[in-house]
């Protein structure tokens, strides 16, 4: 694999996965690649779609695990049990994990209403149901 491929997949990533941006990845590869090629891989190969497509899937998984959470802490208020509250610990950590994931949004995203869930909503839940 050449040498310029290693920093070009892993300028995708930094920006698609990561969203980082063009200015950034520069740097984070120590000018390795110039600004200038990054532009152009970002064109030619449409990572600006890419990174749009790795957002949704990332709001996708986050309303889906809020889903997972809310149905965990309604199965321990039906039956607390070790078990139940140990499923709403994993779940909220996987929200958190995954909530982390983005660095940036997209410019047309900036100023949205968020939907997640709130940080006081999750200290609450880790203080008053699972009791850290």
């Amino acid at each position: 694999m050449s040498k310029l491929r290693v920093f070009y997949e892993e300028a995708q990533r930094l920006y698609v996965n990561d969203g980082f941006s063009l200015d950034a990845i520069v740097e984070l590869l120590k000018n390795n690649v110039s600004r200038k090629t990054l532009f152009n891989w970002k064109t030619d190969h449409n990572w600006d779609e890419k990174r749009k497509k790795e957002i949704e899937t990332t709001e996708n998984f986050q309303v889906e695990l809020k889903e997972i959470v809310r149905m965990a802490i309604d199965q321990y208020k039906a039956e607390p049990s070790a078990h139940n509250m140990f499923a709403i610990a994993k779940a909220i950590s996987a929200l958190k994990t995954l909530q982390g994931v983005r660095a940036a949004e997209l410019p047309e995203q900036a100023g949205t209403k968020s939907t997640d869930i709130k940080p006081e909503t999750i200290a609450r839940i880790e203080h008053e149901i699972l009791g850290l």
